[in-house]
């Protein structure tokens, strides 16, 4: 299994020279990646649940800082060296595939071939209304983006036509230097996110699930691959989870996975293994870059798959 780390590019902890200072220390304790998250700016009043807390209740605020994730990983693409580079996810239909296409091939291209794009539909309609794109219509254009973007990073002079989007007679110079392009993990576990998974990514990006979770994510995509002929070989199985190392084992029912002592977060990371889970990347519970980097050492103590 490979280990990613989610930088604080929102929230408090948004200071660039936190986050170099977290990823310098990541790529020195031997992690794989460093993976953002993605916002443009938070309404005042948020009405939108959010999918991942069982309130809805979203943990951050119109007042909170937000690094906008394609340019901050381009100026920690130059501060670090081995690192992949990823976003936890992007939310495509944010931004225009072209463009898209251009930035993150620029940023595969400056960092020699390092992006890993985790790609998303997204979930805030009053984001998406600030932005002026099509809440109701999210999923069917982040599949023709993704289009667009293989086809742009493969194509000489690539042509596609949808419904959301028409480009043609346009080339694009340089392409990644990832082959055949950077890959692609996609989220979720509705039913369209999963087709989408199986019939256009390169992986799966899941959040928060347990290891049971992941085994039936892993069973529905294998189907859904095997009826188009294709088998899971390549095909990238990750997750992005909280994190917490603690003194003491964590006694009670409330104790969700990678949260307890050493030998309970290594107990989950087998079960993870055994679910078929190949790139865990994990989220430290922690209120300043000290405490954050404190949970990446502690993790590298407990004996991992």
């Amino acid at each position: 299994m490979k280990y990613g780390v989610i930088l604080p590019n929102v929230g408090p902890l948004a200071h660039i020279e936190s986050l170099v200072q977290i990823a310098r220390r990541a790529e020195d304790l031997g992690y794989d990646g460093l993976f953002l998250s993605d916002h443009i700016a938070i309404p005042a009043e948020l009405r939108s649940a959010y999918p991942y807390r069982s309130d809805g209740r979203f943990p951050l605020t119109a007042a909170d800082r937000i690094l906008e994730p394609v340019t901050t990983l381009s100026y920690l693409a130059a501060m670090t060296t081995r690192l992949r580079l990823g976003f936890s996810v992007l939310v495509l239909p944010y931004r225009h595939p072209v463009l898209d296409a251009k930035m993150l091939g620029t940023l595969d291209v400056i960092s020699n071939g390092r992006l890993i794009v985790g790609a998303g539909v997204g979930w805030m309609a009053e984001e998406f209304a600030a932005l002026d794109s099509d809440f109701d219509a999210r999923g069917a254009v982040t599949d023709e983006h993704i289009a667009v973007l293989k086809a742009y990073w493969t194509e000489p002079t690539p042509e596609v036509h949808g419904d959301h989007y028409s480009v043609a007679g346009l080339g694009m110079a340089p392409t990644p230097v990832s082959k055949p392009h950077p890959p692609i993990w996609t989220g979720g576990i509705s039913p369209p996110a999963l087709r989408r998974a199986a019939g256009l990514a390169d992986g799966w990006h899941g959040v928060r699930q347990s290891p049971e979770d992941v085994s039936r994510v892993i069973g529905r995509i294998a189907e859904l691959r095997g009826s188009r002929g294709e088998s899971m070989e390549g095909f990238t199985i990750s997750l992005r989870a909280g994190l917490e190392v603690t003194d003491d084992a964590f006694a009670g029912s409330s104790r969700t996975p990678l949260r307890g002592s050493p030998e309970q977060v290594a107990a989950d990371l087998a079960e993870y293994a055994q679910a078929g889970l190949d790139y865990l990347v994990v989220e430290p519970r922690a209120a300043t870059p000290e405490q954050l980097i404190d949970q990446l050492e502690r993790f590298t103590s407990v004996q991992r798959p």
